[in-house]
């Protein structure tokens, strides 16, 4: 397969106002696990939690390194999650680089936060294995899939973890620009009355970065916890609700890049 443009097609993809669109559309899902038959969405077997201690011991002892040597992450905004008193939250994030999933464990804690990501991603045999000990939930478009991954969300923000959604879906590395959302994280925050906590990723050139044509760093933005309206349908709070944190992270894209946010197409 040849080597694709990213800004390219990324340029493309925003002209034609498909921002829901993976960089490559073709997944490898022949070895997907199956998670239809008694799969459990959460680790509850002795092996498994026992494989999660050591797994996350590890990140947390080595991601932070990882992230800032890669690229050169940096953290704002932790006074955000401290203001949630350890309360159960669903948190969303722009979904732009092949490590922001490590990035927010860093910065959330690899214990409390959980992230959902499409039912291929996770492999059968020890890869998969090694995925849902870290904590990862995934999601699937059939119904009795998506009732088992509602229960497991619900069981979490009531035990005070963080469900981490990507409400832009596909990832586009090193984008910078906040994409249309997806809904399914705020019709989960509204159904279980938890906060959203925003976070943006932001690409920062430094005097240094720059002398030595590295890449931009990578710096996360925790944003106030933001809460659905009281009043309305579930699908009415949670499209208010999409729509204020949409604001909030299209407002800090302009604070840190200094412009106006503008897609290059009409459609939305």
């Amino acid at each position: 397969m040849a080597k694709i443009d990213l800004k390219e097609r990324q340029a493309t993809l925003e002209r034609e106002g498909r921002f829901g669109v993976d960089m490559n559309e073709e997944h490898r899902t022949y070895d997907a696990l199956d998670i239809d038959d008694g799969y459990e969405y959460l680790p509850i077997r002795f092996s498994e939690r026992f494989r999660r201690l050591w797994l996350l011991s590890l990140i947390k002892l080595v991601g932070p390194l990882v992230t800032y040597i890669a690229a050169g992450s940096k953290v704002v905004g932790r006074k955000n999650l401290r203001a949630l008193k350890g309360k159960g939250a669903i948190s969303v994030c722009s979904h732009t680089h092949t490590l922001d999933t490590l990035l927010i464990k860093n910065a959330l804690g690899p214990s409390r936060v959980f992230h959902t990501g499409s039912y291929y991603l996770i492999k059968r045999g020890w890869f998969g294995k090694l995925f849902k000990s870290g904590g990862f939930i995934p999601v699937s478009m059939k119904v009795k899939d998506l009732r088992n991954l509602q229960n497991a969300v619900g069981t979490l923000v009531e035990q005070g973890k963080i469900v981490n959604f990507y409400p832009e879906h596909a990832l586009w590395p090193r984008y910078e620009k906040v994409r249309p959302f997806q809904s399914g994280a705020f019709r989960y925050a509204v159904k279980f009355e938890a906060p959203v906590l925003p976070m943006f990723i932001e690409f920062r050139t430094t005097k240094l970065r720059k002398f030595f044509h590295m890449k931009k760093k990578l710096v996360l933005h925790i944003l106030p916890a933001m809460y659905a309206p009281k009043e309305g349908t579930e699908r009415d709070r949670a499209a208010a609700l999409s729509d204020s944190v949409y604001s909030a992270m299209k407002a800090k894209y302009e604070q840190v890049y200094g412009k106006p946010m503008v897609y290059d197409t009409e459609v939305i």
